[in-house]
C-alpha cells in the first residue's frame, strides 16, 4: 500500500508538488532505525519530519510523512556546503502536538550541481544512553578494543574520535597503563586499532590546526608512579608518528592550543605527587618544545583558549597553600606568557579539579564555563564537591553560572548548537569520594542566566571517562571507572546519547 503523507506547512506542500529543478537534488537517505539495546527508535512512532538546514536555506526545507516514509519525502535541496538532514520521529502528528521521541542527523555534507549524495542517519531515542551500534548490523553493539580510564579522546578533522592511553581499572586496585590507541568512526559505529602511543595515563592530547595531534606526558606506571618522558606527534591521516622529548615530565597537566598552533602546558604533578610549576610550549611550525618564561604555580587547574585564538584563561587549581581564586588571562607568543591584567578577577568559589567547556554558538558571544571541582585539595580532609559554575566573561569579569549537581572532575563537552553536556565525575559522601552517574544539559540564553536540564542518569557511574560531541549532535561516552559500590569496576561499554533538540 502506498504510504500516506501529512504535510506540515504550505511550504512543504509546495515543495512536494514541485519537482527538483535549478540544480536541486534529493539526497539518498540511509536511515538506520534499529538499536542494539534499549528502546527501539521507532517504538510507538507514527510520523517522521525530514528537515534540511544549511547556509542559504532560510527557512529550512521540511516535509512530514507517516512512519511509512518513501524516498520522495526527503526534501530536494540546492547546491551548497554544510547541509544537514535531520529526521525527527513523533508519537502523534507533530502539527497536532505529537511527542518527539527520537532524533537523528547527518554529518554536514556538500551538494554539488546535479549530484545526489548518499547520507546516513542513526535514529536515536532522545536522552537514552545506549551502547554504540554498528551500521552494518544495527542490532549488534560495538565495543571499544580496550577498557580505559584517565585516557584522552580527540576529535579529528573528519569527525572520528581518537582514544589514547589510559589505565585499565581492575577489581584488585591494580591500574596497568595502556600504550595502545583506537579510532571510533561515527559513520559506521566501528572501533579500530590505532598506533602505539607509549604507555601514558592522565596525559594531554592537543589537536593542532593542521590536523595532527600532540600527546604529552602522563604516568607510565602507578606501582610505583613513574612518568612518561616522551611526547608523540601523530598524523592519523597518514599514519606518521614522531617521538619528541619535552623539557619536563609531568602528568595531570593542563594544555591548550592557540590559533598559531602553539601548545601551552601548565601545572601537573611530578612522580612524588608534588606540583610542577614550570610552563612549557610546543611550536607546531618548528616541531620543537620551547621554554616559556614564567611559572604557573598551581596544579589541577583548567586552561582554555578563547575564540580569538590568542587569549588563554587559567582558572582553578591549587598552589602549596590551597585553592587559588585568581583567574589568569595571558597572551602567548610562543615563548613568553604575558599577563593581560595586573589585578586578575577572582573566582567566587575557588576550586580544584574543575572542568571547562565553551557555552554558546559563535553568534552568541561564547564564553568558557567553569564547572564543578573540590573546594579544597583533599576530600579526605573535608574538601567538598562544588555545585556552582562560573562564566569566565572576559579578562576582567567572572560571573555566576547555573547551579549543578556537586561533583569534581566531571566530563564536559560543547555541542555544535552551543549547549554544554556535563556527565559523571566524582562526588563526596561523608568524607569519601565515589563516581556518580549524573548528566546535565546547559543551554545559554541572550541576556539571561543559562538554564539546566537534568538528563537521565548514565547506566553506570563514571569517573575518569571521556565525552565527545559527534557530528550528528549526539555525545559519545567512553571508558572510566565505577567505584560507587565500593568495588572497582571498569566501564567497558561505549555509550551514545542524543540530547533533545535546542529548538
Amino acid at each position: 500500500m502506498a504510504p500516506r503523507f501529512v504535510r506540515s506547512s504550505l511550504l512543504a506542500a509546495l515543495v512536494a508538488l514541485t519537482p527538483a529543478c535549478g540544480g536541486e537534488v534529493r539526497p539518498a537517505l540511509d536511515l538506520l532505525t534499529d538499536s542494539c539495546a534499549g528502546t527501539q527508535p521507532l517504538a510507538g512512532v507514527t510520523h517522521l519530519r525530514f528537515r534540511v538546514t544549511g547556509p542559504g536555506l532560510h527557512p529550512p526545507r521540511e516535509r512530514v510523512s507517516t512512519v511509512e516514509w518513501a524516498e520522495a519525502d526527503v526534501p530536494a535541496v540546492p547546491p551548497g556546503s554544510a547541509r544537514v538532514l535531520e529526521v525527527r520521529a513523533y508519537v502523534g502528528a507533530p502539527e497536532r502536538g505529537g511527542r518527539l521521541v527520537s532524533l537523528g542527523r547527518t554529518a554536514p555534507f556538500d551538494v554539488t550541481d546535479g549530484q545526489a549524495p548518499t547520507v546516513r542517519v542513526f535514529l536515536r531515542r532522545l536522552g537514552e544512553f545506549v551502547p554504540v551500534n554498528l551500521a552494518s548490523e544495527p542490532r549488534t553493539c560495538a565495543l571499544p578494543v580496550e577498557a580505559r580510564a584517565a585516557h584522552t579522546a580527540t576529535t579529528l578533522p573528519d569527525g572520528r574520535i581518537w582514544l589514547t592511553g589510559g589505565y585499565r581499572p581492575e577489581a584488585n586496585g591494580a591500574r596497568p597503563v595502556s600504550r595502545t590507541s583506537e579510532v571510533f568512526n561515527p559513520a559506521d559505529g566501528t572501533f579500530s586499532p590505532g598506533p602505539d602511543v607509549g604507555a601514558r595515563a592522565f596525559h594531554t592530547a592537543s589537536p593542532l590546526p593542521d590536523g595532527r595531534v600532540l600527546l604529552v606526558g602522563g604516568a607510565e606506571s602507578f606501582a610505583p608512579v613513574s612518568l612518561q618522558p616522551t611526547a608523540r606527534l601523530v598524523d592519523l591521516a597518514t599514519g606518521a608518528v614522531g617521538e619528541l622529548t619535552p623539557g619536563v615530565a609531568r602528568y595531570q597537566q593542563a594544555a591548550a592550543v592557540d590559533a598559531a598552533g602553539h601548545v601551552l602546558l601548565v601545572g601537573g604533578r611530578a612522580a612524588d605527587g608534588g606540583g610542577v610549576f614550570t610552563a612549557e610550549a610546543f611550536d607546531s611550525a618548528s616541531g620543537r618544545f620551547v621554554e616559556v618564561a614564567g611559572e604557573v604555580r598551581r596544579v589541577d587547574a583548567t586552561l582554555v583558549a578563547l575564540g580569538d585564538g590568542k587569549t588563554l584563561f587559567i582558572a582553578g587549581g591549587a598552589d602549596a597553600t590551597g585553592p587559588v581564586p585568581e583567574v589568569l588571562s595571558v597572551g602567548f607568543d610562543g615563548t613568553d606568557l604575558q599577563r593581560l591584567m595586573n589585578v586578575p578577577p577572582r573566582l567566587l568559589v575557588p576550586r580544584v579539579g574543575a572542568a571547562v567547556a565553551v557555552l554558546g554558538r559563535p553568534d552568541e558571544s561564547p564564553r568558557p564555563l567553569l564547572l564543578g571541582g573540590f573546594d579544597g585539595v583533599e576530600p579526605t580532609q573535608d574538601a567538598r564537591a562544588v555545585g556552582a559554575s562560573e562564566v569566565l566573561e572576559d579578562v576582567m569579569t567572572v560571573r555566576d553560572g547555573p547551579a549543578l549537581m556537586p561533583r569534581s572532575n566531571p566530563c564536559a563537552v560543547s555541542l555544535p548548537d552551543g549547549r554544554v553536556v556535563v556527565l559523571g565525575g566524582r562526588g563526596t559522601y561523608t568524607g569519601t569520594t565515589t563516581s556518580v552517574p549524573w548528566v546535565e544539559l546547559i543551554t545559554p540564553h541572550a541576556g539571561a542566566q543559562p538554564t539546566v536540564l537534568g538528563l537521565p542518569l548514565m547506566p553506570q557511574p563514571r569517573a575518569w571517562h571521556t565525552c565527545s560531541a559527534l557530528p550528528d549532535g549526539s555525545v559519545l561516552v567512553v571508558g572510566g571507572v565505577d567505584d560507587s559500590t565500593g568495588e572497582i569496576r571498569a566501564n567497558t561499554e561505549a555509550l551514545v546519547v542524543m540530547p533533545p533538540p535546542r529548538d
